[in-house]
């Protein structure tokens, strides 16, 4: 009886642990398995504070220099888009921001464009 009282709690920590991983930009990771890039998030059923914003700062996103983008899962403190620039650097943003939207919707766009290019 002791052990399962003590494996109890471990079951429902692992169970609300793996029940917050969503698959977020599921099409754009298909698209691009080929790029070095790996998304974060989704993977092994829990969620890592490397994939998470801890602050926002309002500055400008250059669209030009990223080159994909993740939204970070809902586990972290506040929602944040992690961009991932042309020289392999994150860049935090908030994904309320009209610019980061922009910027969002652009790079899908790219990404299929440039499918629609290598199957032609």
């Amino acid at each position: 009886m002791k052990i399962f009282t003590a494996a109890l709690p471990f079951l429902i920590l692992a169970t609300a642990l793996g029940s917050q991983v969503e698959v977020v930009h599921e099409p754009m990771v298909v698209k691009i398995q080929h790029e070095p890039f790996i998304h974060m998030e989704g993977k092994a059923g829990f969620h890592r504070p490397s994939d998470c914003c801890p602050d926002l700062k309002q500055r400008k996103i250059r669209c030009a220099n990223m080159k994909d983008f993740f939204v970070t899962s809902s586990a972290c403190s506040r929602p944040a888009v992690i961009f991932l620039t042309k020289k392999e650097r994150r860049v935090c943003a908030d994904p309320f921001d009209l610019e980061v939207q922009n910027c969002m919707r652009s790079l899908k766009m790219n990404h299929v464009d440039v499918r629609k290019r290598r199957l032609a």
